[in-house]
């Protein structure tokens, strides 16, 4: 039979079931959206943290990875280096080059570049005497064979301050010190220039004008061999 609202009836079903996916389409977009704002609120909150976490941390100004302390080395001056290995080959070979000042009373020598504060301790009797030779009565051969005796025995011993009593040589022909001139000719020749860093007149209370602290080398075995045979032989 026909019917004339058949028609109808199937557009009233056509806008609803159009109405139907119009409310889908609209839950569905809502849900993406709020989906979008979830995931957008935890990114900002992530980026957050990131930032407070990286608070204070100041940015690298070179690239690669940084070391501390590395850059703050630096390796031993070859100048440096080639002056100690020159003032060792000198000593081996014995060329100890001293200054030296003296007058009629007074004498003082020191092995060129010693620390001028080592030199005034010494002056001032600030090391310990740690041995004395008394030379008085000896002449020159007698005296120069004692000394070497005694330094050699005082360095092998590690001793590092000794005090030398030559006297003033008053008594000696013209009132002249001969002994007392020896003996700094001595500590400035061979073998003892190797052992000796100094010396000075005495102060008053260890003999004065008339005796002189030394001061001596540390011992070391690997350092040159001082060949003390060769001069230890009595020639009087």
């Amino acid at each position: 039979m026909y019917n004339p609202f058949e028609k109808l009836k199937k557009v009233k079903i056509k806008q609803t079931q159009h109405g139907s996916n119009k409310t889908i389409l609209s839950s569905n977009t809502i849900s993406q959206q709020q989906e979008h704002q979830v995931i957008k609120g935890e990114d900002e909150d992530d980026k957050a943290l990131f930032l407070s976490a990286m608070a204070g941390v100041k940015p690298l100004n070179k690239k690669g990875r940084q070391i501390p302390g590395l850059n703050s080395f630096s390796p031993p001056s070859s100048r440096k280096y080639k002056s100690n290995q020159d003032e060792l080959e000198k000593f081996l070979r014995g060329e100890i080059e001293f200054d030296i000042q003296f007058s009629d009373e007074y004498v003082e020598g020191y092995v060129h570049g010693l620390d001028s504060r080592i030199f005034r301790k010494l002056k001032n009797g600030g090391f310990s005497i740690q041995a004395h030779l008394d030379m008085h009565g000896m002449n020159t051969d007698q005296a120069r064979l004692a000394l070497l005796y005694f330094m050699r025995e005082q360095y092998s011993q590690n001793k590092r301050c000794v005090l030398l009593i030559p006297g003033r040589g008053l008594n000696s022909p013209l009132g002249i010190g001969v002994l007392k001139r020896e003996v700094q000719h001595w500590l400035t020749r061979e073998p003892l220039k190797r052992v000796v860093l100094a010396f000075c007149t005495a102060l008053p209370r260890h003999g004065g004008t008339g005796a002189l602290y030394v001061l001596l080398r540390k011992y070391k075995k690997t350092r040159g061999k001082v060949i003390w045979d060769r001069y230890l032989k009595y020639e009087g």
